[in-house]
């Protein structure tokens, strides 16, 4: 028992206070009523102390987390201000570290420094003398460079003008045959467009010639294959008087027709039909039997008009 107080203060003073007004509550009631009879505590008091008791354990549960948390708080405010501690002791350790390693390094500089000098100084002594040596040793070689040099311009020169004159002769047999060669490809050249000019103009006649013919026989034949399709054609239902139209046909070699088109219309569409149909109709049209006319009948436009 005095384990649960020591555990729990509040809700047992809490306790106690309802306790005690509970039996002052007896105590009243018990003067007012007449002697010998008994008071019965209603059941709704009963009810009321329990629903208080676990309000008070409610309370107490309250109040003990809060001294908890305030606990842990309180830990976690010294663990951080340890930490914080510990975490600048470490970097002003890390300081002092890179401080005398700067100054090592620092001194070992200086050191390099001074071997370094030293060893420039001599160094510059070695050269020094290698310099002086090399002055004299050059003057001795510019002097018999420049005898050498001398010698060996007499001896150029005297090859130079031997070199010229054999240059200048080969230059002038080498101009004369570049004349002639150049006379002989002018000919050549004049001979060839000669020959050139010539086949163009004959070319050019023939052309001429073979078209002059080709447009005699497409003039002739014109004729030939609008007779051939008039004789395919069915006049359409209607008046076509005065009408006509101009037909593009596509040929292949031997005459048959493979494409039809009323590229002129008469503006009656079932002339027009009718006259594509008689000319497929009329296929293979007839064609020249020179088989190199053919490529001007390979395209053909006539005029088609009933009766002429």
């Amino acid at each position: 028992m005095i384990d649960l107080v020591k555990k729990h203060p509040l809700a047992s003073l809490l306790s106690l206070v309802l306790h005690l007004i509970l039996i002052g509550f007896f105590i009243f009631s018990t003067s007012f009523n007449e002697p010998g009879s008994s008071i019965v505590p209603p059941v709704p008091i009963v009810k009321a102390t329990v629903i208080d008791d676990s309000k008070i354990k409610a309370e107490a549960e309250k109040l003990k987390n809060q001294a908890l948390e305030k606990k842990q708080q309180e830990k976690k405010r010294l663990d951080d201000l340890k930490n914080k501690r510990l975490a600048e002791e470490n970097k002003l350790a890390e300081l002092k570290k890179e401080q005398a390693l700067e100054q090592q390094k620092l001194e070992q500089h200086k050191a390099e420094q001074a071997a370094s000098a030293a060893k420039l100084k001599k160094q510059q002594a070695i050269d020094e003398k290698k310099k002086a040596d090399a002055t004299k040793q050059l003057l001795i070689a510019k002097e018999k460079a420049a005898k050498e040099k001398a010698i060996k311009e007499k001896a150029a020169e005297e090859n130079r003008a031997k070199a010229q004159a054999i240059k200048e002769k080969a230059a002038k047999e080498k101009l004369a045959k570049e004349k002639a060669a150049k006379e002989k490809a002018a000919k050549a050249l004049a001979a060839k467009e000669q020959a050139a000019r010539e086949r163009a103009l004959n070319q050019l006649a023939e052309q001429e010639e073979q078209e002059m013919r080709a447009q005699e026989a497409v003039a002739s034949y014109s004729g030939l294959i609008r007779q051939k399709v008039e004789r395919n054609w069915l006049q359409p239902p209607g008046d076509i008087t005065g009408l006509s139209c101009t037909v593009r046909v596509r040929l292949i070699p031997g005459g048959d027709v493979i494409d039809v088109q009323v590229i002129k219309s008469s503006g009656n569409t079932y002339f027009d039909r009718s006259v594509e149909l008689a000319t497929r109709k009329a296929s293979p049209l007839p064609l020249p039997n020179d088989p190199a006319m053919f490529n001007y009948f390979r395209t053909l436009d006539f005029y088609f008009r009933p009766g002429g």
